[in-house]
């Protein structure tokens, strides 16, 4: 529980930083899904406890229009896990929610949330050697919610829906198994007697290509018994094709330096060839940007591949901060459908075209197929 104060701590601190309009309380009941033959033993019920502060995006803007007033927010979280091999998990997060559809008396709303969070218990091979999903103490934490909103009164307001908590470490250290927990979402809304708005900071032309040469690093285990650290390397080049202002469409080609593939265990890594160790391979997607951060979605395919121990597609999901005009920082997680790979950390330089472009996917395909030419 000491941790979990430190996490609300922090937390409330953060607020004070913030426009806000509202507090929301949370309660998360459900259940921890026992989902690999490994993890029979640490099935449970789980109760989560939520604490946020929400501010709401765009006033009267497109924005706002198309996704019936988005809002973000800032949260800590304390989740029981309701058995001694799991122990409990405290978080700190962020999120961004849409409405799909609906009205100023309910509304159906997508929550999508990203954060870290810190468990009280994690595998040890003498202490806890039963939790066999989780190897480190610190996770990536991941919420998708789908739920209904309604207004009970002038400032208050409740919510109701599903949500799927995720917690796993990308590899970082092993095991990692990762925890899922199918849950309800139940919450009260307090609004705040204020019209505070966050107005997103769009390019000052936001109908041009940027193009984002990047390089990143990962580390990964590959086993419980031989946990050695192996760090691999990205050299990425991407261009962003408009398609709103807040939203874009990318695509990419990639070169990957991965050891994993002569890693053999308790054997000393040798330094392979390039023939050995290299990935190539391309990737579209699609990047969506609140004010500084970015959310970052892409479906990539190998071209070249040492062997077949990879599927021949991937997905990758992450997170950029825009820190200036030039600079990007970013964190990737990168899979192979179920399978994790490893996190990506690293850096983007930016690289704005003068001329202007006409937005839209079609419009995209025709700008690639003139060879790049506005």
């Amino acid at each position: 529980m000491r941790k979990a104060a430190i996490l609300l701590f922090t937390f409330f601190s953060l607020c004070k930083s913030y426009a806000q309009h509202a507090w929301a309380f949370r309660a998360y009941p459900g259940f921890l899904a026992a989902h690999h033959e490994d993890m029979q033993a640490m099935g449970s019920h789980v109760l989560g406890l939520e604490a946020s502060r929400e501010w709401k995006i765009d006033k009267d803007g497109e924005l706002a229009k198309s996704q019936q007033q988005p809002f973000a927010g800032i949260g800590a979280n304390h989740v029981m896990l309701f058995n001694d091999i799991n122990g409990n998990v405290s978080s700190l997060f962020c999120y961004y929610d849409a409405g799909i559809s609906g009205n100023e008396k309910a509304s159906l709303r997508f929550r999508l949330t990203t954060g870290i969070g810190m468990l009280s218990r994690q595998w040890d091979v003498y202490t806890n050697p039963r939790n066999r999903a989780i190897g480190s103490r610190f996770n990536g934490m991941m919420q998708a919610a789908m739920y209904v909103q309604k207004p009970i009164s002038v400032r208050k307001t409740i919510q109701l829906g599903l949500s799927m908590i995720h917690y796993s470490n990308g590899n970082f250290g092993q095991p990692n198994l990762g925890i899922n927990m199918p849950c309800l979402f139940l919450a009260v809304k307090q609004s705040d007697n204020n019209n505070n708005y966050y107005k997103p900071l769009y390019p000052e032309n936001p109908n041009t290509v940027e193009w984002q040469p990047s390089l990143r690093f990962g580390k990964k285990q590959m086993s419980m018994d031989d946990p050695r650290n192996i760090f691999n390397y990205v050299a990425e080049l991407k261009v962003l094709y408009p398609y709103k202002p807040w939203r874009f469409w990318t695509a990419a080609i990639h070169g990957f330096y991965d050891r994993t593939y002569v890693y053999t265990k308790f054997q000393p890594l040798p330094k392979p060839g390039l023939n050995k160790s290299a990935e190539i391979a391309i990737s579209g997607g699609h990047e969506y940007r609140v004010g500084r951060v970015g959310m970052v979605a892409d479906l990539g395919f190998y071209l070249y591949r040492p062997d077949d121990t990879k599927r021949k597609y991937y997905q990758a999901l992450g997170v950029k901060y825009y820190a200036s005009s030039s600079l990007t920082a970013m964190v990737r997680m990168r899979t192979h459908l179920s399978m994790a790979d490893y996190l990506e950390w690293g850096i983007s330089y930016r690289i704005h075209t003068q001329a202007s472009v006409k937005p839209g996917f079609k419009e995209g395909f025709k700008w690639a197929f003139r060879g790049f030419k506005p």
